[in-house]
């Protein structure tokens, strides 16, 4: 790796500031001697996004985000974004890789105006629902961003794929994997994970059988989680298992619906952080990811969970590996999820093993230290490309 500038300034843009991003970018910060400044604005209203007002070493300035309905969805300005950049003066500018954020091109345009490069960070080019004329406006829309972009930093083996495809060259993308931290995850399992007395308390606690094998979901309560998936197919096995749901969200009135027959052996827990959560994790025997997401994913693999799950952001591609660490359902496919639940309640010591392999994936490869490092050397192969624009003529 290069050593980078120390005067080097790098500016972040985020559409929000996420709670759980805050430990990625403190470290960033941290384990570099950039000047890093993040621009974020709020989320909407009911979005039930948990968002964070302070970083530890980043400057952060806030704004607000406009937003309206347009042609490819829900389209965002945010406001002042000039004047940040004038005021800050990065040499290296990061922005997300969603085309539906306009404000990007005016930064875009600022930075390239002076000859400073601009990095994509994103999930790649998901499936899309609506019609096909829809998907094509959106397919156009984001290939014209990430070409327009000097480089491109992506979430996963699928985004890098994806990228490449839109016509971005392949030494130009750095595959950081998006990851969350794992060092409560440890703790907690140091804590909690040997002495489980604490367990029957927790589950009478919380409403559960003593003895049943616990199927876990963490997430926000939205139609992209797909949760009635979940339910259905857990309905019919709930003489041998219980499903535990965290979190809170829009959905969970109809979900609470679709689980009344059920409700003794359907709990939901809503939102939980800290040890609270962490017992949800320690106590469960099976994650499962219905529908859309990826972090959830890696957080229970830090918390040593097998891990079923379809198709999500594009994360999970590369964290479960098929029969080793869990498994892959049909898209859609109730009776193919019921299934994959059984095999797990089927044989427990798999499922355990299977545990022991996420835990084996987070600790060694998948981790916020490799993402810090990878989001690094993204940045610092930008760097010989500003000190020469920067350089006298």
């Amino acid at each position: 790796m290069n050593d980078p500038d120390p005067q080097l300034r790098v500016g972040i843009i985020q559409l929000v500031l996420t709670d759980y991003r805050c430990p990625f970018f403190e470290r960033f910060a941290a384990n570099t001697r950039f000047v890093v400044s993040l621009f974020a604005g709020q989320p909407i209203a009911d979005e039930g996004v948990k968002t964070a007002r302070q970083l530890s070493g980043i400057n952060l300035c806030t704004t607000v985000n406009h937003y309206w309905q347009g042609p490819i969805g829900l389209v965002y300005w945010q406001a002042n974004i000039r004047r940040w950049l004038q005021d800050f003066d990065p040499d290296v500018l990061v922005v997300g890789g969603n085309p539906r954020i306009w404000s990007h091109w005016s930064a875009i345009m600022w930075m390239h105006g002076r000859r400073r490069p601009v990095l994509g960070w994103g999930l790649g080019e998901l499936e899309r629902t609506g019609p096909v004329w829809l998907q094509k406006v959106r397919r156009r829309a984001a290939q014209t961003l990430v070409r327009a972009l000097d480089g491109m930093i992506a979430y996963s083996s699928k985004a890098k794929a994806d990228y490449v495809a839109a016509g971005v060259a392949a030494d130009q993308v750095v595959i950081a994997h998006n990851s969350v931290d794992d060092s409560a995850a440890k703790q907690y399992l140091a804590q909690l994970g040997a002495d489980r007395g604490w367990m029957a308390a927790w589950r009478q606690r919380l409403g559960l059988a003593s003895q049943l094998p616990i199927v876990l979901f963490v997430g926000r309560l939205i139609p992209q989680k797909r949760l009635d998936l979940l339910v259905e197919a857990c309905i019919p096995l709930l003489d041998r298992c219980q499903l535990l749901i965290v979190g809170d969200g829009p959905s969970k009135p109809a979900l609470e619906y679709l689980a009344q027959p059920c409700k003794e052996r359907i709990r939901f827990a809503g939102y939980q952080v800290g040890m609270p959560l962490a017992k949800c994790f320690i106590a469960a025997d099976l994650f499962v990811l219905p529908g859309a997401g990826g972090l959830a994913v890696h957080q229970a693999m830090g918390y040593g969970k097998a891990i079923l799950v379809s198709f999500g952001d594009g994360t999970e591609a590369d964290l479960v590996r098929e029969g080793q660490n869990g498994s892959f359902f049909k898209l859609g496919d109730v009776a193919d999820l019921r299934a994959k639940i059984t095999r797990c309640l089927d044989d427990p010591t798999m499922t355990q093993r299977m545990g022991e392999v996420s835990l084996a994936i987070i600790r060694s490869e998948i981790n916020l230290d490799a993402m810090v490092a990878s989001f690094t050397r993204a940045v610092n192969g930008a760097v010989p490309c500003t000190l020469k624009r920067k350089s006298p003529a």
